[in-house]
C-alpha cells in the first residue's frame, strides 16, 4: 500500500527562489561582467560574511531600520542579522585602514543581502522586496564631494551602458535638501518627519493629505518639482526668502550653490542626457549625507542600482572618512535586460532561453 504524502519538502521559504543552470550562468556572467569592469576603473574586489552584529549594522541608522532584518541570538547573546546591505560591512572592513593611514579606499564586491518584508504575498525581486537578492556594486573611500560625486555617476552610467540596457534614466536628489525646505516652511520636527516617511514610501496621495492636515497652504509635491539645480533660479520656485533672512535659509542656499555647481559639471561632462533631478526622492536609509540617486528601466518596479554619499558612517566606526558609492540589483538588473523573460524562467520552468 501507498500513500500520497503532502511534498511538503519541496517548499521553499517566503521570499526564496530557485534559479536553474541557463539563468544561473547568465547572472554569473553578467556579475562577472560589471565586476570587470569595476576593476577596469581601478576598483578591487573585496567579500565579507553574510552575517553581521545588529549593533554594527544600526551604526549610523535609526533602530527601528532593524525591523526588516532576519535577527537572532548567537550562543553568546549578543544579536545577529542577515545583512541587509553591503555598505555598512565595507565600512566595518575598511575603518581599520583609514585609522592607521589609508587616503583612499576603492572596493566593488559582487554578494548576497538578505531582507524582510511584513506582505509575503507581494514578495518579489521586480517589485524591490525580495527576501534574498544579489547586489555587485562599488565603494569610494577617501573623496569629498563634488568632484568624485560627478565621477561616480559616470561610472554608474557606464556601467549601464556597458550592459546594453536602453532607455534608463538616473533620478538625482539629496539626502539633506528636501527635508530643509520642510524646515524652511516653518513646519514642526513631528511634521517634517511624518512627511517625510511619506515621501520615503512613496506615497503621494497621502503626503498631500497629511499636509492639509497640517494647515499647510502652498503645494509643497508642485513645488519641489520645479527644483532643478540645472537652472540656479528654480528654487524661488521654493524659496521667496533672501539668503540673508534666517540661519536655516542661509543653509539651504549654501547647499543649493553646492547643487548647482555640481549639476554644471554634469552638464559638462555630457552626463545629463539620461538624468533628472527629483527631490521628491528620499531614502530610508538614515546614514546618507549628500547626493542620492537612482537607475530606473521599463519594466522593473524598482530601481536597478541605487547609491549615495555617506560622510558620516565610517565616524560610526571610529575611523572618519567621506565616502560615495553605489549598487546594482543584480536579479531585477537581469529582468530588465531579458524583458522579464529571465524572471519567469528562473522559476522552475526548465533552461529555454
Amino acid at each position: 500500500m501507498t500513500f500520497d504524502l503532502p511534498q511538503t519538502w519541496a517548499e521553499q521559504p517566503v521570499g526564496m527562489r530557485d534559479v536553474y543552470p541557463e539563468q544561473a550562468k547568465y547572472r554569473r556572467d553578467i556579475e562577472s561582467k560589471l565586476l570587470a569592469f569595476f576593476e577596469q576603473h581601478g576598483y578591487h574586489m573585496v567579500s565579507s560574511g553574510a552575517f553581521e552584529y545588529v549593533d554594527t549594522l544600526l551604526r549610523g541608522r535609526q533602530v527601528q531600520e532593524a525591523d526588516d532584518w532576519l535577527r537572532w541570538f548567537d550562543p553568546n547573546g549578543r544579536m545577529v542579522a542577515l545583512r541587509p546591505d553591503m555598505t555598512p560591512s565595507i565600512a566595518r572592513m575598511a575603518a581599520p585602514l583609514v585609522a592607521s593611514g589609508t587616503k583612499e579606499i576603492r572596493w566593488c564586491y559582487a554578494e548576497k543581502v538578505f531582507r524582510r518584508s511584513n506582505d509575503p504575498a507581494s514578495l518579489s525581486w521586480v517589485s524591490g522586496k525580495a527576501a534574498e537578492s544579489t547586489q555587485v556594486g562599488v565603494e569610494w573611500i577617501g573623496p569629498a564631494a563634488n568632484r568624485a560625486d560627478v565621477d561616480l555617476l559616470a561610472l554608474c552610467q557606464r556601467s549601464v551602458e556597458h550592459l546594453g540596457l536602453a532607455d534608463w534614466q538616473m533620478v538625482v536628489s539629496h539626502a539633506k535638501l528636501t527635508a530643509s525646505l520642510l524646515e524652511v516652511l516653518g513646519l514642526s520636527q513631528e511634521a517634517r518627519e511624518t512627511l517625510m516617511q511619506y515621501l520615503i514610501r512613496g506615497d503621494y496621495v497621502g503626503f498631500r493629505q497629511v499636509h492639509a492636515d497640517y494647515g499647510i497652504t502652498e503645494d509643497v509635491l508642485g513645488a519641489l518639482a520645479q527644483v532643478n539645480p540645472l537652472d540656479h533660479g528654480s528654487l524661488s520656485a521654493f524659496l521667496t526668502y533672501s539668503r540673508e533672512d534666517n540661519p536655516t535659509t542661509q543653509r539651504v542656499w549654501k547647499l543649493w550653490d553646492e547643487l548647482t555647481e555640481f549639476a554644471s559639471v554634469l552638464a559638462v561632462q555630457g552626463l545629463t542626457e539620461h538624468l533628472s533631478f527629483d527631490f521628491t526622492l528620499t531614502r530610508d536609509l538614515s546614514y546618507y549625507t549628500g547626493i542620492i540617486f537612482e537607475v530606473f528601466v521599463p519594466g522593473v518596479g524598482a530601481p536597478v542600482a541605487l547609491g549615495g554619499r555617506y560622510d558620516d558612517l565610517l565616524a560610526q566606526f571610529g575611523s572618519p572618512a567621506p565616502a560615495v558609492g553605489f549598487t546594482f540589483e543584480v536579479e531585477r538588473l537581469l529582468t530588465a535586460l531579458t524583458d522579464g523573460r529571465w524572471l519567469a524562467e528562473s522559476m522552475g520552468k526548465g533552461d529555454v532561453r
